[in-house]
């Protein structure tokens, strides 16, 4: 594996969300254009897993997912007509995406794997970026040719943060200036993504409604500080989600639905819970525990993780009714992943069987190894203390 496995970051030893044996303890608020106090390893601090064996089990399944065998582990592939680019693909409708890319490098960076990155950013540089700055969302396999060139904003937004992380760990004199790509990718985010009052990401092209798991606020106050330029939408979009989630998210479970109206009243024909929700959780802890602004969190990690429990861990379904009624029985280990992202605000008791359900899950491989398998791995990198904003 190029480049090798990164150290993880910051692992230290006080107390952290998820850890308090008799409630959720909050993290500690952080400053603006600061570094967050710790990052968490949950698996060594609740489970009790030795950080080397953490450390190994986030080796083997990124060296699984980018360099495994191609018949049903990989879903990294260097362009047969030009190997110094490279793609991730979604194997189950075998084309590419912008969304699968740009979690490729946002892994990579965090993974310390500079050559994947280069070669990942190359094609997406090269074949999917637009004109504007967006990137086309879908792609054909192995080839530089687009299937829509429309946006998708997710896949935009981990665009910009992969190659502002970049510039952070890595610099900006290479053959590749990442900190200005990122903040051209962050001015075309703002003016093509955005709706700008209120300031939340949309959820397509030409839609005047959002996606709840596009929601970002831990990049954008990271953008904030790092993108001058708009820095007053950042802030404001930052502000904006932690008011929006509070809006969309059922109260009774926790769920939240695939789509919204910006002011965070029901999007009819998306108010359902199904794989693009999945990812709403690590949205909203990511936010909580590394920027430690309001209380809301725990109680919604208290809820969800309650309808889960409920649902029974082992067997639970992928879609629901936000009022809790199944529609679907399959989950995998994306959605295993990302629900262990409660345990930020959750106390120990309550947090264990969930870190307990992604420690015991591998590294999917088949037909939909692509979508579980990047979510999986970015719901790990925060898990293991793995994650780091490189401060």
């Amino acid at each position: 594996m190029a480049g090798g496995a990164g150290t993880a970051a910051g692992n230290g030893t006080g107390g952290s969300a998820g850890t308090g044996g008799t409630g959720p303890m909050r993290p500690t608020t952080r400053a603006a254009c600061t570094a967050p106090e710790r990052y968490p390893n949950l698996f060594s601090e609740v489970l009790g897993v030795a950080p080397a064996d953490v450390q190994a089990k986030m080796t083997s399944i990124v060296e699984q997912l980018f360099h495994g065998t191609e018949q049903d582990q990989a879903i990294y592939f260097e362009l047969s007509s030009n190997p110094a680019q490279a793609f991730i693909q979604d194997i189950n409708s075998n084309d590419i995406r912008s969304e699968g890319q740009s979690y490729g490098m946002f892994i990579a960076v965090q993974m310390n794997m500079p050559t994947e990155f280069d070669k990942l950013w190359a094609y997406a540089k090269a074949c999917m970026q637009q004109p504007s700055g967006v990137f086309a969302w879908q792609m054909n396999v192995d080839s530089c040719t687009p299937i829509s060139t429309g946006q998708a904003p997710d896949g935009d937004e981990y665009f910009a943060e992969a190659l502002r992380l970049a510039s952070r760990r890595w610099g900006d004199d290479g053959a590749v200036n990442y900190g200005a790509e990122a903040r051209k990718a962050m001015a075309a985010v703002a003016k093509q993504d955005f709706l700008s009052n209120p300031g939340i990401v949309k959820f397509s092209q030409n839609s005047n409604f959002s996606d709840p798991s596009y929601v970002l606020p831990l990049f954008y106050s990271e953008w904030a500080c790092f993108d001058t330029a708009n820095a007053t939408l950042w802030q404001n979009a930052t502000t904006y989600a932690r008011t929006f989630f509070p809006k969309v998210i059922n109260p009774q479970t926790g769920l939240a639905p695939y789509q919204a109206n910006a002011d965070g009243s029901a999007y009819g024909p998306g108010n359902t819970f199904n794989a693009d929700a999945w990812r709403v959780p690590m949205n909203i802890m990511s936010d909580y525990v590394f920027n430690g602004v309001g209380t809301w969190q725990a109680g919604y990690a208290t809820t969800n993780a309650a309808f889960w429990v409920s649902q029974n861990l082992a067997t639970y379904g992928g879609n629901y009714s936000l009022d809790g009624t199944p529609s679907g029985s399959y989950h995998g280990a994306g959605l295993t992943g990302v629900n262990a992202m409660l345990a930020f605000g959750l106390p120990a008791a309550d947090a264990t069987p969930f870190l307990q359900a992604a420690w015991d899950t591998a590294a999917p491989t088949g037909q939909y190894r692509y979508y579980d398998g990047t979510l999986f791995m970015l719901s790990m990198l925060y898990l293991t203390g793995t994650f780091s904003l490189f401060y």
